[in-house]
């Protein structure tokens, strides 16, 4: 039994889960799907005939698609999965997976395309999720080891770039273990994560805030002008975590090593390795914060 070919496509853009759409060579579309039409909310497919993606999903979005289309209808290749990033009006954001291919007639030209488009949101959530995981501490949300090694690699490069310089604030906490001990770890865990807090409120939005490990935090200071800055600095944040993190019991202060760009190193690893040091120092020496 022969089954017409139009019978076949209205069936296919009938019952499909993905958007389909059929331009001509003016990225005009011809026709649309049903889910298609759902997505954009409109009862009628026939509303949008004739229109281009600009018409639909504005400027911006619009012509990068239009120039995907025309590079499929001009040189005869198909795009395949290509990944595409919408933000509608409301500010949501969709992500799709999108194959083109161009459409011909029975002489072989070509006349137009067919788009067939899925929706990935929920992969492309779990990817955004797993990168952040991937980046950043789970308890406190701050930026983890390895994030915070590419963030000075970054600063590196600036400051060589501007001859600037940067410092690395390594902190530890004195007395932290206690409250483990006696208050147990649901209350150090909350303890940190008011820490992460505090910290990041207290330095610029353009500084780093990391933990990497129990309780060893580090502080990038991006582009300081001078050395003093770092000093500064240092001496808040040790005055900050004895008021305001245990403001009942002030058992807990913090022991900080300071390293700085160019002076103590040229790489993140040895910032870090001088930072801590400092601190070390600091800590058997009893003070609130030293420079390598």
């Amino acid at each position: 039994m022969q089954i017409e070919d139009s019978w076949v496509l209205a069936t296919l853009m009938e019952n499909t889960a993905d958007s389909i759409y059929i331009k001509d060579r003016q990225c005009r579309l011809w026709r649309i799907s049903k889910k298609m039409a759902m997505s954009l909310q409109i009862a009628d497919p026939a509303e949008v005939y004739g229109k281009t993606d600009v018409e639909l999903f504005g400027k911006e979005f619009g012509e990068k698609t239009m120039q995907d289309d025309l590079q499929v209808m001009e040189s005869g290749q198909p795009i395949i999965g290509l990944i595409e990033r919408y933000i509608n009006k409301e500010g949501e954001t969709n992500w799709t997976s999108t194959t083109k291919f161009p459409l011909r007639n029975t002489q072989g030209e070509i006349i137009g395309l067919m788009g067939i488009t899925r929706e990935i949101n929920e992969l492309k959530d779990s990817e955004i999720e797993y990168k952040w995981l991937a980046t950043h501490d789970p308890l406190t949300a701050l930026a983890n080891r390895y994030l915070l090694s590419d963030r000075i690699e970054q600063a590196i490069f600036r400051a060589k770039r501007n001859k600037g310089l940067f410092a690395l604030l390594f902190i530890d906490l004195n007395g932290f273990k206690q409250v483990n001990d006696t208050a147990g770890h649901a209350a150090g865990d909350q303890f940190l994560i008011r820490l992460a807090r505090i910290l990041s409120e207290n330095v610029r939005m353009t500084d780093t805030v990391a933990r990497i490990g129990g309780d060893e935090f580090v502080v990038l200071l991006d582009e300081i002008h001078q050395v003093e800055a770092a000093g500064m600095v240092a001496e808040k944040l040790s005055r900050i975590i004895y008021d305001d993190t245990d403001p009942q019991g002030h058992t807990v202060t913090g022991a900080i090593g300071i390293s700085l760009f160019p002076n103590n190193g040229q790489d993140s690893e040895t910032l870090l390795k001088a930072a801590d040091q400092a601190m070390f120092q600091s800590k058997k020496d009893s003070l609130n914060y030293k420079f390598a």
